[in-house]
């Protein structure tokens, strides 16, 4: 059996980091996180909504139209396009205040849920 599927995959509590650059496959895999099993935590910033590839058309008064092509849903089929997927935990990522004191909000977020062993 390949490594990582079967009694051997990560069963154990998870911590998903993201920023609000999230996007297109980043969500999907963000969204099919969210049908594992235990679910990971998401902290960090909603992602961006953007899920699919985007139809382009040109309207004959000259305008142009673009409509997403694709629908992402959950297995209750709830969509995120639009806002995006929300964070459990919600905390600064990747800003300039966090470069200048060097500091990693998320990442600290993430280390602090984590169960001790």
């Amino acid at each position: 059996m390949p490594r990582g599927l079967g009694a051997r995959s990560r069963r154990g509590p998870g911590r998903h980091l993201r920023t609000r650059d999230t996007e297109s496959a980043g969500e999907t895999f963000t969204l099919a996180l969210m049908e594992r099993p235990g679910r990971p935590m998401r902290i960090g910033r909603p992602t961006q909504g953007v899920f699919s590839d985007v139809l382009g058309r040109a309207l004959p008064n000259g305008w142009k139209l673009g409509l997403p092509n694709e629908q992402f849903l959950t297995r209750t089929g709830k969509t995120f396009d639009g806002p995006g997927i929300p964070a459990y935990v919600t905390t600064p990522v990747f800003t300039q205040e966090e470069f200048d004191a060097h500091r990693d909000s998320a990442f600290t977020a993430a280390l602090r849920r984590l169960p001790r062993v």
